[in-house]
This record gives C-alpha cells, structure tokens and sequence, in this order.
C-alpha cells in the first residue's frame, strides 16, 4: 500500500469512528485502534475562584501547654505621690480587759521606824521582797486587788526597848478596820513583837493596806538591829471568783 492510500484510509476512520474524549485512541468500525500523535494545546486561563464554603464546626480544645519560663524582672518604677488621707472609719466594739494575772501575791518590809506621831498613819514599806501580779503599790504602801477573789493577809509590829512604850496597829479595808495588833511594854524596858492575820473577799478596786493609830504611837524597825526587817505586811491570792 502507498502513502496517498494509507492517508485516505486514515481520514475515513477518523470521520466514520466514535470519538472517546478521554483517549489518544480512535476505534474504528474495523474493530482496529490507531492512535493519533499531535502536539499539545496551550495552557488555558485560570479559572476565576469559587464561592467559600460554609464555616465548619469548632473543633475541640488542644491539652493545655507547659508553662514557660519566668522572664526576667523589669526595672523599679518610680515612687508614686502619696494618695490623699481616707475618711475616718466606724468605731470598733470596745475590746476585752486584759487577762487577769494567775497568781497575786506579795511581800515587803520596812527597814526604818515609825516616828511617834498625833494622828493616824499609813505604813510605808521600802523594801519590795515579792510582788507577783503588781498589785502592791510601793509609793502609797497599799495593796490593791485586780481581781474578785480570796485573799490572806498578815502583818508585824515591834515595840522599841522602852518602859511605857506601846503601839497600836490595825489592817484596813477600805476605811474600815479589818483586824488590830496592840503590844504595850507596861513598866519593863523590853521588845515586844506581834502579827495578825485575816482572811478577805475582795472585789477588783478593793484597798487593803495597814494603819498605825495616833497618840504618841510608834512602831520600830530596825533599831539597834541593823539590816534586821520587824515590819513586814504580805498577802496572796488564794482562790479567784
């Protein structure tokens, strides 16, 4: 077969075969399969975009990360001004006393005499041996209770070596007698030492301290018996209400 008729054969299939877009191949209706060769078509515009889909559901949350490093510190700012003074504040209820002390007691002497005086006296003692609680107040010589409750008390005398020399001494609560100490001499040149002791219910505020009665009385303290200590006055607490 020549060239002239082996084209004329090829137009011929080309018209009467059934075309298959996706193929390079022709069937023809000879039941025979001859792929065309031609060279490729130029590139085509793009496409313009379509239309965005619709949003899509929220996914869920990722695992929370590992904290990063603390960075470092920034520099000091400047001092602020000093804001404006606020308004005074509401009252507060009043606070509780202080707690009252556990144990109160105390004891002291007097290392000088008692002059002989016309009226009656307040005992004084400047030698502090005890004073738990501070309820004995050295400069008025008198004891002052802090708490409700019951106390003991006691109290010395001494008379100076002396004919006719006498003393009369009482334990005071409140202006009121309590208990006395008396010790007279008489005719003799001697001493002559007493105490006296009583057992009291005081309230805080009550006032116990001793009284040395006037008349030319006069207690001695450490006459002729120097660093002695004959005048002493204690007390102590022995059960709180």
């Amino acid at each position: 077969m020549d060239v002239k008729a082996l084209v004329s054969l090829l137009l011929v299939s080309v018209v009467t075969s059934e075309v298959h877009e996706d193929s390079c191949s022709r069937q023809l209706n000879n039941s025979q399969n001859i792929t065309v060769l031609a060279p490729a078509g130029a590139k085509g515009e793009q496409g313009a975009t379509g239309r965005q889909g619709p949003k899509g559901d929220l996914g869920t949350i990722g695992a929370r990360g590992v904290p990063g490093k603390l960075g470092p510190s920034g520099p000091k700012g400047e001092k602020g001004h000093r804001g404006e003074r606020g308004p005074v504040g509401e009252r507060g209820p009043p606070g509780s006393s202080p707690p009252a002390p556990s144990v109160v007691a105390f004891s002291v002497a007097r290392t000088a005499d008692v002059s002989k005086t016309s009226s009656d006296t307040l005992v004084t003692y400047d030698i502090v041996i005890t004073n738990v609680g501070g309820a004995f107040n050295t400069g008025t010589g008198k004891f002052v209770a802090v708490i409700s409750g019951v106390y003991f008390f006691t109290f010395t005398g001494k008379t100076d070596y002396k004919p006719k020399f006498h003393y009369k001494a009482h334990l005071m609560k409140n202006e009121e007698i309590v208990v006395s100490l008396h010790e007279n001499n008489g005719n003799l040149g001697q001493h002559n030492s007493g105490s006296n002791s009583a057992v009291l219910r005081l309230l805080p505020g009550d006032q116990v301290w001793v009284r040395l009665d006037g008349d030319g009385r006069s207690l001695v303290g450490t006459k002729n018996h120097e660093g002695s200590r004959f005048l002493t006055f204690s007390g102590f607490l022995i059960h709180a209400d």
